[in-house]
């Protein structure tokens, strides 16, 4: 929050004789919850607080990718000593309860939880115009059930807090399960996708759209493996991308991530601004692979001749990035977005949908093969993948290419069984982080509160 010096010049003294009253000045820093969140300007302020958490290093900004990337098998840190090596053990199935990057994720995440349900808590009694007061209710609703996504994929039992507690309720938390957290995030979404907007004016852009709520909360049903919701839940969405406006035709004429920022394919993103505005993510904090510090190991071998995705992967030039996000850099600073939800993405989440309900559905091949062919690759055909396995092995590998370095192979890893496969002897108990110790010690009761084998 900007802080307001008033000085009084020495010898002006401001008075009304008329109705004898003095200018009161109060210092605008001294504001708190109670002084600030009491008219539609600090509702709408502390919605964009709630975005800013997302932004931060500790989740999108940095720690995300190493949680979701360099702990699969698409990236490798290269640089084992860094950080003192809190990077490295990731990377390498070693991290404790000890790990910042751990401790840091936990903390990022309630923050931006904290920070929404303050909204939700304060919002009903503004007054204001209630259709923009339910869209702010609503958008704050999408961030606290993105957050509980990304807690319970990241650790399982995590503690489900939907009020603003003081910090004696808070030592008094316990860890709810996956489905509990599942339930409020189902909530959330089904609440936040009918008062959101489809698109928001080029000034809003960046706020959560009815578009990105119901993608997410398709997602949401595809991890809990309830394919007849998703595949309900994501094809308005799927319809609206076949019919362009707003979200991405297919084929599109260019691939992503061109004009990232005003690409229609990217359908939620954290969005950055550099230029000395504290908006920034740091150039390092995208693949940039100075020093080999990040190795972009996904096989080549697996792109298709012609794939224009292949050449995103390529880093570029000395200390470059990849294409994905080789956006300029100024004093170190660039204006990357993180793409969090695309058309791309709610097209293979509804092949899968619609493949795992029963194979053979031809919306599911159509699906599919809208995001092959942008990729300027051929269609597959039901005498390529003849059976449900066959189809669900080509749309777990398109999801690789596809979103590769989106901070979601890891956790697409572990939804579909396939750590022992490709990381053969990591005890299966690796598939979640380890609780951070440090949120273990502020809770009364300790019992119940890390992992297994942890």
């Amino acid at each position: 929050m900007k802080k307001y010096i008033y000085i009084l010049i020495g010898g002006l003294i401001l008075t009304a004789t008329s109705c004898k009253k003095f200018l009161d000045l109060k210092p605008q820093d001294s504001y708190t919850e109670n002084t600030f969140y009491v008219d539609e300007k600090g509702l709408q302020g502390g919605l964009i607080s709630c975005y800013d958490a997302l932004q931060t290093d500790s989740l999108y900004g940095n720690n995300l990718l190493t949680l979701g990337e360099i702990r699969g098998d698409n990236v490798t840190d290269n640089d084992p000593g860094s950080g003192a090596g809190v990077r490295n053990q990731i990377e390498v199935f070693a991290e404790t309860s000890a790990n910042n990057i751990l401790s840091g994720s936990w903390q990022g995440h309630y923050k931006a939880i904290y920070r929404s349900n303050i909204i939700l808590d304060r919002a009903p009694a503004i007054v204001m115009n209630e259709t923009t007061k339910n869209q702010v209710i609503a958008q704050a609703k999408f961030i606290r059930a993105l957050s509980y996504f990304n807690l319970t994929r990241l650790w399982g039992n995590v503690p489900l807090v939907t009020k603003v507690q003081k910090t004696e309720e808070a030592r008094e938390n316990s860890r709810s399960t996956p489905a509990q957290i599942y339930q409020q995030i189902i909530s959330d979404l089904t609440d936040a996708a009918t008062k959101l907007p489809v698109s928001w004016s080029d000034a809003q852009r960046g706020r959560a759209t009815s578009y990105a709520a119901s993608a997410l909360l398709g997602k949401v049903y595809l991890y809990q493996k309830n394919y007849t919701m998703a595949a309900s839940t994501l094809q308005p969405v799927v319809t609206a991308i076949y019919a362009g406006s707003t979200l991405a035709t297919v084929p599109q004429t260019t691939t992503f991530p061109n004009a990232l920022k005003t690409s229609k394919d990217v359908i939620f993103a954290v969005q950055y601004l550099s230029g000395g505005v504290k908006e920034f993510v740091n150039q390092d904090n995208r693949y940039r692979n100075n020093n080999n510090t990040n190795i972009i190991n996904l096989p080549q071998s697996l792109f298709e001749a012609g794939d224009n995705r292949k050449a995103l992967l390529a880093v570029t030039g000395t200390g470059g990035r990849p294409g994905k996000f080789n956006t300029p850099q100024v004093n170190n600073e660039t204006s990357s977005d993180f793409p969090v939800l695309r058309c791309a993405e709610v097209l293979l989440m509804y092949a899968e949908a619609l493949n795992e309900v029963a194979y053979g559905n031809p919306d599911a091949f159509t699906a599919l093969n809208a995001v092959r062919t942008n990729a300027g690759i051929t269609a597959k055909t039901p005498v390529m993948l003849t059976s449900q396995n066959a189809f669900r092995t080509a749309l777990y590998l398109e999801r690789r290419l596809e979103l590769a370095l989106e901070a979601d192979r890891w956790f697409d890893i572990v939804r579909t069984n396939q750590m022992a496969a490709i990381f053969p002897g990591i005890p299966a108990f690796r598939s979640l982080y380890p609780v951070p110790q440090v949120e273990i010690d502020n809770v009364n009761k300790k019992d119940g509160w890390q992992n297994n084998g942890y």
